[in-house]
């Protein structure tokens, strides 16, 4: 879903069991139920930088050339792949953590939350047409299997991630008395 619903769950986990109207699933006024596997699933996924990643990607294979004759093998632009990925992955990184702090007004990383984004980052870069990888895989077969394995790694690493999103952190401190 988002950075912004992650890093809102990341603080209501310091006091307590995510709701679904943390992970932006549920109206604010509506009765509180705890958020789902599935509610905690999509929130990991980092909308906010995935879509100009994914924008930026293919503006990239739109700058590859052809190849010709001359040229069978053109440059992939792999560096250019590799550094719009880093920048994924440290933007995620960061974000999720500022955000979360914010929220919280400080309290423990969101280590969880962190890896849990990280995770469907990498999983989204490289389930990608235009992946980093891309021009390390060589023959139809591999240019296909290879995204949707690490697609479904992905989802299997964020199904588990999510079920431990769905607890208080261990660490948390109890809420005062209200």
């Amino acid at each position: 879903m988002s950075i912004s619903a992650l890093t809102t769950v990341g603080a209501v986990r310091d006091v307590r069991q995510p709701r679904k109207q943390d992970a932006g699933k549920a109206a604010v006024d509506a009765p509180p139920a705890p958020a789902t596997l599935t509610d905690l699933l999509v929130t990991q996924v980092p909308t906010e930088l995935v879509a100009p990643y994914t924008a930026v990607m293919a503006g990239i294979v739109g700058l590859v050339a052809k190849p010709t004759a001359q040229k069978p093998s053109p440059d992939q632009l792999t560096t250019w792949r590799w550094i719009a990925f880093g920048i994924l992955l440290v933007g995620t990184f960061f974000l999720v953590w500022e955000g979360k702090r914010r929220k919280a007004g400080g309290g423990p990383f969101p280590l969880l939350e962190v890896t849990a984004a990280l995770g469907a980052a990498v999983g989204w870069a490289f389930a990608l047409p235009a992946s980093p990888l891309l021009p390390y895989l060589h023959g139809r077969v591999a240019d296909v299997a290879t995204p949707l394995l690490i697609a479904f790694g992905a989802v299997v690493f964020t199904a588990v991630t999510a079920s431990a999103l769905q607890s208080e952190r261990r660490s948390a401190q109890p809420a005062p008395p209200a």
